[in-house]
């Protein structure tokens, strides 16, 4: 299942400086990952927001996050649900900081490639939840965290059984795209692309290659 992307919300600042909130976060949860003893696919990134997903590794969620950018980018206006998903989390984690106070992530995230202004954090969390809402996307999105029971066979429990699929695959994945620094393209700033090309020159295995 596909659903527009409407052009206002694409080419929206706060989408892109969402992504790149997405990304800051979970690419720190990769650095710390593989410099601790902490268990490989242990992070969190921006995916933790939903349940099901939780223990996703992070390179694979960057992976996924890029992909979606990508898409985005290119003018694709029909997402898949996961990539909708992928969006509606973005901007939660960029909602997220915001209800945080977090600053200097915010800062960092609308300092990219692409400069947006951001001057109050105040009432950040609530306009990200605005577009959440009156985005018109399926609410597959903001309802997978609920249980759903298995005598339950209605039409939109089986679409969140698909997305919930999706997201089990994801929890399967190990390794990324060797494009992914090509998908992150006009989202990472010179030097946030270099030192991601480095991470995963440091560690090929990671690389589907």
């Amino acid at each position: 299942m596909t659903s527009p992307s409407p052009a206002s919300y694409t080419s929206s600042g706060l989408l892109y400086v969402s992504f790149r909130a997405a990304f800051l976060t979970t690419y720190q949860e990769l650095l710390d990952e593989f410099k601790s003893d902490r268990i490989p696919g242990s992070s969190s990134g921006f995916l933790a927001q939903v349940s099901i997903a939780a223990g996703c590794a992070s390179q694979v969620q960057l992976d996924v996050l890029f992909k979606t950018w990508q898409r985005i980018k290119t003018g694709h206006e029909d997402l898949t649900v996961l990539e909708q998903c992928v969006c509606y989390y973005a901007v939660g984690e960029l909602a997220r900081l915001g209800k945080a106070n977090d600053r200097r992530l915010v800062k960092r995230a609308a300092n990219g490639p692409r400069v947006v202004e951001i001057i109050d954090l105040t009432w950040l969390a609530a306009t990200l939840r605005t577009i959440q809402i009156t985005w018109p996307f399926p609410g597959n999105a903001s309802h997978l965290q609920e249980e759903m029971s298995l005598s339950d066979v209605s039409d939109d429990v089986k679409n969140k059984r698909t997305l919930a699929d999706d997201f089990l695959d994801l929890l399967g994945q190990w390794t990324v795209s060797p494009h992914i620094l090509n998908n992150a393209a006009g989202l990472l700033t010179p030097v946030e692309s270099r030192q991601l090309g480095n991470f995963f020159s440091e560690h090929p295995r990671l690389m589907n290659l």
